[in-house]
């Protein structure tokens, strides 16, 4: 095989690489498409006004009364 034929397969086999990496990243043309873009970005734009759904919460701490058992320091010794 000589050197054209080698260059030939390269430049055959980009070509269709590329064709098929255009064919699966283009933007669909239908119609439905302009109306489900504009929906998903409307719907990202949008506040809701409930509290947000799966989010974090935040966890209220609370205290102990300075005389509970819980607020003792275990690594002190009570007196008997």
């Amino acid at each position: 095989m000589s050197n054209a034929a080698f260059l030939l397969i390269a430049i055959g086999l980009s070509v269709v690489g590329s064709v098929l990496i255009w064919l699966l990243n283009r933007k669909p043309k239908t119609f439905m498409s302009s109306i489900d873009d504009f929906s998903r970005e409307m719907k990202a734009l949008g506040h809701d006004a409930g509290p947000a759904s799966g989010g974090r919460r935040r966890l209220r701490t609370t205290q102990q009364p300075a005389g509970s058992p819980e607020s003792v320091d275990p690594t002190q010794e009570s007196a008997p």
